[in-house]
């Protein structure tokens, strides 16, 4: 296939996964597990770029109008976005894309930086709204950019988290981006970081709501394209590992250090060779945990996951596990809780009443809130595991 980034032809698969639900769509009851979809996930590396990208996009209209994640029942993600609030007090016009429930518009407001926010869900976003977060239910188009602009200004940052790889189209999204943001005006982008989805062997990572599955390089490829910079980069801890990258609205801006440092490390490793070693490790994992998932309830284990993130679809249908292996997942979000997971449909439950003492052991599917999760099992006996690769949490 023609990469959709730097169009090339130098793309090749690296990795596919079978047959995957929408990761996203949690199935409420069987009229709705009857209807579910599975279509293939295949993933492809361009070797020009450095851009993993899926095969078949779904459309983004069906994946975002209702949308079942919300940022703010996790405290690890608030504690994240305060301190980014912090850090943009001294800016007076700040646009957050894909802004979700507020989680970051509400820390500006209390910071008494005027911030608004963009996001395609009516479910999510009108819960922004009623809490008095101003938030534009839309695409990221022309249309609502010129509908802020006219309304307010144009902005001194935008912010876009763990929204880039989720786009169809991210030229597009970089041009408006062009377009929409001051001159010399900031871009913070966050992404789930390609180079380490690798090096952890996290492929549960690729899902239908991401076509796209980036590095640094191919941010630098995507706006310098169009007239910006990059120009830093930060390592940050939201979703396992992530970056969070610094593009000015200026043709030419001076790289940090850690920028080219970045940069440099991931033309050594990020490339065909590489990727092409982790189909059998993949293969090797996924046994591992249902046959280790099996010995368990061989042995008369109760077992159950914590956290239902878009990721728990990838590993469960993967690996085929199901509800006779792992009994339920605890989540912590109302809007998937009695709900079933995509295509493996384990029941999700709220942790009141459901974490027992008759519990022997917990997968940590969020296992990034490893932290927080385990404070809610203080009194009972536990084991606690990462799934991919399998080891025990302590």
């Amino acid at each position: 296939m023609k990469c959709r980034v730097c169009h090339s032809n130098k793309t090749k698969e690296f990795l596919n996964l079978g047959k995957q639900p929408l990761a996203n769509k949690y199935p409420k009851n069987i009229k709705e597990i009857k209807k579910e979809k599975k279509f293939n996930l295949s993933i492809f590396f361009c070797e020009v770029c450095r851009t993993a990208q899926i095969k078949n996009i779904i459309s983004r209209k069906l994946m975002f109008e209702e949308y079942f994640y919300l940022s703010s029942v996790n405290k690890g993600l608030r504690d994240h976005f305060n301190k980014l609030a912090k850090k943009l007090k001294k800016y007076n016009f700040i646009v957050d894309i894909g802004s979700n429930d507020g989680i970051l518009l509400e820390p500006l407001k209390k910071n008494k930086v005027k911030g608004i926010g963009i996001d395609p869900s009516f479910n999510v976003g009108k819960i922004a709204n009623d809490r008095g977060l101003k938030t534009y239910i839309d695409f990221f188009e022309k249309r609502v950019i010129n509908k802020i602009i006219k309304e307010h200004s144009k902005p001194d940052v935008i912010v876009a988290s763990s929204v880039v790889t989720h786009l169809e189209d991210p030229l597009r999204f970089a041009k408006n981006s062009k377009y929409f943001l001051k001159e010399n005006g900031i871009l913070i982008i966050e992404i789930e970081y390609l180079y380490n989805f690798i090096k952890n062997l996290e492929y549960e990572r690729f899902y239908f709501d991401r076509p796209f599955y980036y590095s640094a390089n191919s941010i630098n490829y995507i706006f310098q394209s169009f007239g910006m910079s990059l120009f830093d980069i930060e390592l940050i801890n939201i979703h396992g590992s992530s970056l969070r990258l610094y593009i000015k609205n200026a043709k030419v801006v001076k790289k940090t250090k850690r920028c080219k440092e970045i940069l440099s490390k991931e033309k050594k490793f990020l490339n065909i060779s590489t990727l092409n070693k982790i189909n059998k490790k993949i293969i090797k994992e996924s046994n591992n945990l249902k046959n280790k998932l099996t010995q368990f309830k061989i042995d008369g284990k109760k077992i159950i996951g914590y956290g239902a993130p878009a990721r728990v679809s990838t590993i469960t249908n993967f690996s085929k596990i199901n509800s006779k292996l792992i009994d339920y997942i605890i989540d912590d979000s109302p809007i998937k809780q009695n709900k079933f997971t995509p295509g493996s449909h384990i029941k999700i439950l709220n942790k009141n009443k459901n974490i027992k003492s008759n519990i022997n052991v917990v997968i940590v599917f969020a296992y990034e809130y490893f932290r927080d999760i385990r404070k809610n099992f203080k009194n009972i006996n536990v084991k606690f595991y990462k799934p991919i690769p399998l080891k025990k949490l302590i």
